[in-house]
């Protein structure tokens, strides 16, 4: 019993760092870019770049599903990061 609390304890913080990050992420890009789909363009270039932040939101996808982390994120480009995130599962 224990083990599975330890993994949901563990799943809902990676799911709630990603989400931290990717937030962050866009916020910024956001500042730069006024199209929606520039933010998420930009944001998938960046993930991409930064190996532990890709490995974060690949993580994060896995373990909490795409409804969780679209919904901790709650911006309106966090759909195309997502869209890229399951590309990077299948890659």
């Amino acid at each position: 019993m224990r083990d599975k609390i330890g993994t949901q304890i563990n799943n809902s913080q990676n799911l709630a760092q990603a989400a931290k990050d990717i937030k962050e992420l866009l916020d910024q890009l956001s500042q730069e870019y006024s199209s929606t789909a520039m933010v998420g363009v930009k944001a998938v270039e960046e993930i991409e770049q930064k190996p532990k932040l890709k490995d974060r939101v690949v993580n994060a996808l896995k373990e909490a599903g795409s409804e969780a982390l679209e919904k901790a994120v709650d911006h309106p480009a966090v759909s195309i990061v997502i869209a890229a995130a399951k590309g990077f599962i299948d890659a």
